[in-house]
């Protein structure tokens, strides 16, 4: 069971999964069947066992109130959940790229920076995507928000930070599978992350309008270093050895830097929360609001969700 899986590991799955899909069209009873996570499990495995349906990636904006992951063992059992949390200004680049937005229009009225900040977004926008996607929120984003993303990252039996996503596909989910060859579960694993040899659409853009962005993607930044952080210690707790030393520097921080000359001192590091095991318990969420959720989540009506297709929804999305 996936969250977001994106075009690589959606295309990994199915060189080895005979029945995969990403699509939860209603219609067809994929996914989304329900608001209550029983029926929705159950639909989940009638589809198994009747289709040899392996494998589904839940490619939306999930609403707020539905249940993904499950939170009962019950709805649970023989199901493994995970999810491919990105850093957010590599999805705003992303619709940067898509846009067609050169570095010296990104300040002119078309620009996707005044488009969604006038609440024109589409559901692939560059604005907050990491806390939209996993807290269904459509408005303005707000503390609660990003708790509920962070509530739902603690669910998932893996969390995969994009940095690490070679390591948790050939050194955690092909062995599980019996995954091997055809280059994902057998090649090795790259030193460094590389962008793909996609140029920066950011490259000579006004360094004040790049930390304008970079503020209004801090709470996606915030979500992000938590998943930096639970990523890290699944792996370790699955017997990942090779893992890259990484930067405990904020994420949001690490951008600024990159984008606006702005140096990282030891000074700053003295006085911010620095992203690493021992600091888990600071980016984590309440534990009494994560509760709550959890009693929202595991207690849903039999009602079927306002949401259909690939990162759709409907107007009444709730």
């Amino acid at each position: 069971m996936q969250h977001n899986a994106g075009t690589s590991f959606y295309s990994a799955v199915k060189s080895f999964v005979p029945c995969a899909t990403r699509c939860c069209y209603q219609t067809s009873k994929h996914c989304m069947v329900s608001y209550n996570e029983q029926t929705e499990a159950d639909n989940i495995r009638n589809n198994y066992e009747k289709h040899g349906v392996q494998y589904v990636s839940y490619e939306l904006m999930l609403p707020p109130r539905f249940s993904l992951p499950f939170v009962s063992e019950e709805a649970r059992q023989g199901l493994y959940f995970t999810t491919i949390v990105r850093d957010p200004f590599k999805r705003f680049m992303t619709n940067l790229r898509r846009s067609k937005t050169n570095s010296s229009e990104m300040h002119l009225p078309k620009s996707p920076f005044w488009m969604e900040l006038s609440g024109r977004q589409n559901l692939y926008s560059g604005d907050n995507l990491n806390v939209r996607w996993l807290a269904g929120a459509r408005d303005a984003i707000t503390s609660d928000h990003v708790n509920i993303a962070k509530c739902r990252l603690q669910l998932f039996d893996l969390v995969i930070a994009d940095y690490l996503y070679d390591h948790a596909v050939k050194r955690v989910l092909c062995p599980m599978n019996g995954w091997k060859g055809k280059k994902h579960c057998d090649e090795k694993i790259a030193n460094e992350h590389t962008s793909g040899g996609k140029s920066d659409p950011l490259t000579g853009a006004d360094a004040h309008l790049v930390g304008a962005w970079v503020e209004r993607l801090r709470p996606s930044f915030e979500v992000y270093d938590y998943a930096r952080i639970l990523s890290l210690k699944q792996l370790k707790e699955r017997g990942v050895t090779d893992l890259p030393e990484v930067s405990e520097v904020p994420s949001y921080l690490a951008t600024l830097s990159k984008y606006t000359g702005m140096k990282v001192t030891d000074h700053h590091l003295n006085m911010i929360q620095r992203v690493s095991l021992d600091n888990e318990h600071l980016f984590s969420p309440p534990v009494e609001f994560c509760e709550q959720m959890k009693n929202v989540w595991a207690n849903n009506a039999p009602r079927v969700p306002e949401v259909y297709g690939i990162g759709t929804f409907k107007q009444s999305f709730v």
